[in-house]
């Protein structure tokens, strides 16, 4: 089988390959081909904020070209929202490294991994925002705040104390800027701000407001917070 030149450059520089953690919510994941057609490919997009992708790796079990199609389809994804990453096609692979007919389906695979990559993440924010509430109320407030404050949107952090008896304390405050390690949702029309690693712990999460105009305060509650197995001061939290 001849390769083209521009396959062969493609496959020996391989700049592209490794993956990220599966369970982070801006990691999206697709897996298509099957070891009885002889190719198998794994791709995962890294999402930064305004669902840009911002890092894209993959593996590869097949032929030089299927390698060559997923460095070259890795390589165009990067600083890509979703809408114009799958305005990607098969044929852009194909034409750029000129593949043989016989090898085209390289592309197509390539071409199905970026859509199953892409489903994958929107399918994990899905059920993020889900899982996130907030009264009208309180959208009406935030809402009234952000304008006021000239912000995009709210940070959520947590404070935690040591033991079972400990305290889960959810803190809001004012996002002006966007910051590339912080994973964003929108939920209600409201941008909320969150490192990664508390991702687990913000599920659950309903936003409440109480008082008026004089006086007024946010309730943030968690429906997933339980007392843990083993619990004898009655906190409440897991």
């Amino acid at each position: 089988m001849k390769y083209s030149d521009r396959t062969i450059a493609y496959y020996e520089k391989m700049k592209n390959t490794g993956g990220f953690d599966e369970n982070l919510p801006n990691v999206g994941t697709g897996i298509v081909g099957s070891p009885l057609c002889g190719d198998v490919m794994k791709l995962q997009l890294f999402f930064g904020n305004d669902d840009v992708i911002i890092d894209a790796k993959y593996k590869v079990f097949g032929c030089v070209s299927a390698i060559a199609s997923m460095e070259l389809a890795t390589t165009l994804l990067r600083g890509r929202t979703i809408d114009e990453a799958r305005e990607i096609k098969n044929e852009d692979v194909a034409q750029s490294l000129e593949l043989s007919e016989i090898k085209r389906h390289c592309s197509v695979l390539a071409k199905e991994s970026i859509d199953a990559a892409i489903e994958d993440y929107v399918s994990k924010k899905d059920k993020v925002n889900k899982v996130i509430t907030i009264t009208n109320r309180a959208v009406d407030k935030i809402e009234e705040l952000l304008a006021e404050r000239g912000s995009i949107g709210l940070l959520i952090s947590i404070e935690c104390g040591a033991g079972c008896s400990s305290i889960i304390d959810y803190t809001l405050s004012y996002v002006t800027e966007v910051d590339s390690n912080m994973i964003t949702i929108e939920v209600s029309g409201i941008k909320f701000f969150y490192a990664p690693e508390i991702e687990l712990m913000i599920r659950g999460l309903n936003i409440d407001v109480v008082g008026d105009n004089s006086a007024y305060g946010f309730i943030v509650t968690n429906k997933y917070h339980r007392p843990c197995q083993n619990c004898s001061c009655k906190c409440g939290m897991v």
